[in-house]
This record gives structure tokens, sequence and C-alpha cells, in this order.
């Protein structure tokens, strides 16, 4: 039997025992299968035993619990992402192309 050649949304080689997400649902899960028909290519994800083309699929590192756990953030921390927050949304009022409705 001849290897599927697969790869995901950004072009990178897709194989069996690859983490993947599927954007348009963020469903995650392990690629179990690789199948071809006339449509195209599909990989098995094994967090929903369906299918999936593996063109909009991306390959992304495994997320651990560690990494999911709560995080306390310092005071500083806290008024720093702010600011930057703050300094991003700006944006320049201007009333050059205000019109009055009257």
């Amino acid at each position: 039997m001849n290897e599927i050649k697969a790869t995901d949304i950004a072009g990178h080689p897709l194989q069996i025992g690859n983490f993947v997400e599927y954007a348009n649902t963020g469903t995650r899960g392990n690629v179990t299968e690789i199948i071809s028909d006339d449509e195209g290519t599909w990989a098995l994800i094994d967090k929903t035993d369906l299918y999936y083309k593996t063109e909009i699929l991306k390959v992304v590192n495994k997320v651990t619990e560690k990494e999911l756990e709560e995080r306390i953030f310092s005071r500083e921390e806290i008024n720093e992402a702010l600011e930057k927050h703050k300094e991003a949304s700006k944006a320049e009022m201007s009333d050059v192309s205000v019109e009055s409705g009257g």
C-alpha cells in the first residue's frame, strides 16, 4: 500500500500522530488515519472520530495541562498589560467628516 502524502493549511507535512486543529471550530486532536478519495485527502481526528480535509487542518503544538493552569499576576504586570492595551486602542478622533442631518 502506498503512503499518502498530505499537507496542512500551511503546507506542512501531515502524518499520523500529528496534533492538529480545525480552525473553524477550534477542535483539536491527534490524526489517527489518513485516506484519499475522489474528493481529496482526509484525516481522521481522534477527539471527534470525524474525517477532516487535510488542507483545512493546521499542525499545532500540543498544550499541556500545566500551560492551562491559573496564573497569578502582580499588580505591575496587570498595569503594564492595561497600558499596552490602552496604547494599542488609541484612535485619534476627528469631526472633519461629521455631517449634521437637518
